[in-house]
């Protein structure tokens, strides 16, 4: 950095409390920050970030910084450019999306991919139709009368959750069964107390609410069921989604070491923010590319008590998975 910068930069260190410089210095290992809003949450990963450059040999381009909204990037970019100077343009700076299809267009001839397109709103609703007039008259979701394409919307929910978390469909039917197999022991579907007019004794489950429920569990496994199909029609549209290329970067990462190992060893340090609001999918990326490492130079900044993302999949296990996962490393930093 030059010397104009780096006045700037220990101004900026100089304004840190405490814990925030805590954070900042720790810059080796696993890093947990539980920092809630207006806690500088922005400045605290862009001083990081100058404080691996100024205390490492490490390259602009080898910090990976993971946020969640194109405004974020600007902020963070912004902060770090006042911080570092023109070296701000040259750390990768994306949204799990825009990284994803950096990773896609980098290797295009590896995903092919060539020629496919984003989907509309409108392009997906007919898929969906389309998807549904072809089950059999037998099919638990099929309907003759009235909304007869009625499960559409839940459909495309369904599958987006399901690429969100990484869920095959199998995965999820063995989850289902495992769920069934355990309602009768659930205190829900048991009779506390007994009725003589019934014949009912306390103890007895409830059976008519468990045939309920496993009618409602059927029906998700039907649905879940159909997600191969539909990704066929949208491979044989030549058509994509936005999870779509989250979930293509995962599956290429999990099966293609050689791929993966070349973007473990370009990125020495990642940064996450928003960390609570992780889904499934991303986070298992995350721990992907950082599982080169013996102990990953990871810094994740979570709130544990919001995430504004939860409607997307987010996850807040993944902060309780963070401390599990990387236990005998981890620094664990609170902002107030």
């Amino acid at each position: 950095m030059k010397h104009r910068y780096d006045l700037s930069f220990l101004e900026e260190l100089e304004k840190l409390n405490t814990e925030q410089r805590k954070a900042v210095d720790q810059i080796e290992g696993p890093v947990l920050v539980i920092a809630g809003p207006g806690t500088g949450k922005t400045q605290i990963l862009s001083a990081r970030i100058g404080k691996i450059l100024s205390d490492t040999d490490t390259k602009p381009h080898n910090i990976l910084c993971l946020t969640y909204t194109d405004a974020g990037t600007v902020a963070m970019r912004k902060r770090l450019l006042n911080f570092i100077g023109p070296d701000a343009y040259r750390v990768n700076i994306f949204t799990f999306h825009a990284f994803c299809n950096q990773v896609i267009q980098e290797n295009l001839d590896l995903f092919g991919i060539r020629g496919l397109q984003p989907i509309s709103d409108l392009e997906k609703k007919q898929l969906l139709e389309k998807l549904i007039d072809s089950f059999d008259s037998k099919h638990i979701l099929k309907r003759f009368k009235g909304e007869v394409y009625f499960e559409s919307g839940r459909l495309d929910s369904l599958f987006s959750t399901m690429k969100r978390e990484g869920w095959s469909s199998e995965y999820l039917s063995t989850k289902i069964e495992e769920y069934l197999t355990d309602l009768p022991l659930r205190d829900a579907y048991i009779y506390k107390k007994g009725n003589t007019k019934t014949g009912v004794k306390a103890g007895d489950v409830k059976q008519k609410a468990i045939d309920e429920e496993t009618a409602r569990m059927e029906t998700l496994r039907a649905a879940a069921n159909e997600f191969d199909n539909f990704e066929n029609l949208m491979h044989d549209e030549k058509r994509y989604d936005y999870d779509d290329m989250i979930l293509w970067v995962l599956d290429m990462f999990s099966s293609n070491r050689n791929l993966l190992a070349n973007y473990q060893e370009r990125y020495l340090y990642l940064l996450v923010d928003e960390y609570q609001d992780t889904n499934g999918s991303q986070n298992k990326i995350i721990h992907l590319l950082a599982s080169y490492w013996n102990i990953p130079n990871l810094f994740a900044v979570g709130d544990d008590d919001q995430s504004i993302y939860r409607f997307q999949g987010a996850n807040m296990d993944n902060i309780l998975d963070f401390n599990v996962r990387y236990q005998k490393d981890v620094n664990v930093v609170v902002l107030k």
